[in-house]
């Protein structure tokens, strides 16, 4: 190659220094299950489990309690077999109907959102039994467990967030 067409080739100590800072960083921000992580104001948030070894608890005496945060059509459609249904937003307020003796598993969708709030808000009331279901019911039902409607004969499903929340024009007038 000539030497004006020629490309400054970049020194391996200094790529190597670049991608052990970009490496440093990804590690320190990465949670992994099973461990606690916080939330954007610092508080402890949230301890998630694999579905692996929520499948485990249920051999186990005491049981879990699945706890199943979204909203009640999402609910109707399909949830795991003996969850109960309490909103996400409405935990604070529902703590007398749940235990302190058994881990209390809370899930939705994908357990982004939602069940990681509800779970720090029973953590933060003293549940230190409550945890997160790692990948929400659409991981349970990936990984070949059932899920149930509430009507009988009704067939289950998930309905997606983007299923309830499509936003309907307006009629031209």
């Amino acid at each position: 190659m000539p030497a004006s067409c020629s490309v400054p080739r970049r020194s391996s100590a200094v790529f190597s220094s670049a991608l052990s800072i970009v490496l440093s960083l990804v590690v320190s921000f990465a949670v992994a299950p099973g461990s606690a992580s916080a939330d954007d104001h610092g508080n402890d948030a949230s301890v998630y489990v694999s579905v692996e070894e929520t499948k485990e608890w249920l051999s186990k005496d005491p049981a879990p309690l699945f706890l199943d945060v979204r909203e009640k059509d999402e609910f109707k459609a399909g949830h795991l077999p003996g969850a109960l249904n309490i909103l996400y937003t409405d935990v604070t307020g529902m703590t007398d109907q749940l235990p302190k003796d058994r881990p209390i598993v809370t899930y939705c969708i994908h357990s982004a959102h939602r069940a990681p709030q509800a779970a720090a808000t029973l953590r933060k009331l003293g549940f230190t039994n409550a945890y997160v279901m790692e990948g929400g019911i659409v991981a349970w039902e990936a990984g070949g467990q059932t899920i149930e409607a509430s009507s009988p004969g009704q067939s289950a499903g998930i309905l997606e967030k983007s299923d309830r929340c499509q936003i309907v024009p307006k009629p031209e007038s």
